[in-house]
């Protein structure tokens, strides 16, 4: 989640993967990053419309954090 409150605008989850790996320091092969990249996409998934939200009209599909009503 830190790294969608820093975005400037809507990420993939490729995007999002390599974003926290480069915070945490991590240099990971392309399966490993692919990986982390896919856990999150589910992750969202399972969280979409609760406090994320996948952003119509790209492809792949790229998220943000919902805005507040």
């Amino acid at each position: 989640m830190d790294v969608l409150r820093t975005a400037t605008g809507p990420m993939t989850t490729a995007e999002i993967g390599a974003a926290v790996l480069t915070a945490e320091g991590i240099e990971a092969t392309t399966a490993d990053a692919q990986a982390v990249a896919l856990g999150i996409q589910h992750s969202l998934k399972n969280h979409e419309g609760k406090g994320v939200e996948r952003v119509d009209g790209y492809s792949p599909a790229r998220w943000r954090l919902k805005e507040a009503a």
